[in-house]
């Protein structure tokens, strides 16, 4: 009898953790998704794919929070969250430096090693200019791997960040090239044309560059986003859902992000 009990309450839980997952883009429902996981990985840890979820979930709340502190502060819960599991299951400690888990991982560790690197990257967007050049060779490290790995992986990822990247990585690196920012935008498209973040990010670091400027591009890609189907599929439909939300922010924005072309 107890085991029947045992048994219908973890069905239970993860039968209402993959209902409050399909609606994560719902700042109150992710919140519940991850006292729910939390709770099962206290007791079960090292389960890839729940901490996988973990850290989808921090960073969704990450996109959604004003709170710069904090937002910074879900975006690292996601990092280290899939840094430390990437160094379990390569049979290294955590306090292992990023070089060396970077280089072991293979392609079976890419959904750990890909939100690391996504988690990393997005803290360092929006970290201060000191802290994007401290953490720039961190993130370089983990998304030239994954690149290397997997260059369509999760949507067309790889392409996708480093169409952010090239657009919005500091002057000062030299690395900044809008021509490769566009290229490589286009190639995540060609890819997954149906995940809406891609043309969000696309008008965002490309078309409203400086030097690019590109009006019409910004909101042909954004009235895009608002005129599709963001889908059913439970691994990608809140993103897209939220990408709405997104767009609709930025054209919101139009006019003071093209204010020096007026």
């Amino acid at each position: 009898m107890r085991y029947l009990l045992t048994t219908t309450l973890f069905l239970w839980a993860q039968s209402e953790i993959d209902a409050l997952w399909a609606e994560r883009d719902n700042v109150e429902k992710a919140q519940q998704a991850i006292q729910l996981l939390e709770a099962e990985l206290s007791q079960n840890p090292h389960q890839v794919d729940r901490i996988v979820r973990l850290a989808r979930l921090y960073y969704m709340l990450g996109e959604q929070t004003d709170e710069k502190a904090l937002r910074l502060e879900r975006y690292d819960k996601a990092y280290k969250l899939c840094r430390n599991e990437l160094a379990h299951q390569l049979g290294l400690s955590s306090s292992v430096k990023d070089e060396e888990i970077v280089k072991k991982a293979q392609r079976e560790h890419l959904p750990l090693l890909y939100w690391s690197g996504t988690s990393i990257a997005r803290w360092g967007k929006h970290a201060s200019f000191r802290q994007k050049v401290q953490v720039r060779s961190t993130i370089r490290l983990y998304w030239d791997r994954i690149f290397e790995l997997d260059p369509a992986y999760f949507h067309g990822g790889p392409y996708r960040f480093f169409g952010g990247y090239y657009a919005l990585v500091p002057a000062i690196t030299g690395e900044q090239d809008v021509n490769k920012s566009k290229d490589m935008f286009e190639k995540s498209l060609s890819v997954a044309p149906y995940y809406l973040e891609t043309k969000v990010l696309y008008a965002e670091a490309y078309a409203a560059h400086p030097k690019v400027k590109n009006k019409e591009l910004f909101r042909r890609l954004l009235n895009e986003v608002l005129q599709a189907d963001p889908g059913t599929d439970p691994e990608y439909a809140a993103e897209n859902r939220l990408a709405q939300r997104k767009a609709r922010t930025l054209l919101g924005q139009e006019a003071e992000l093209f204010e020096a072309t007026e």
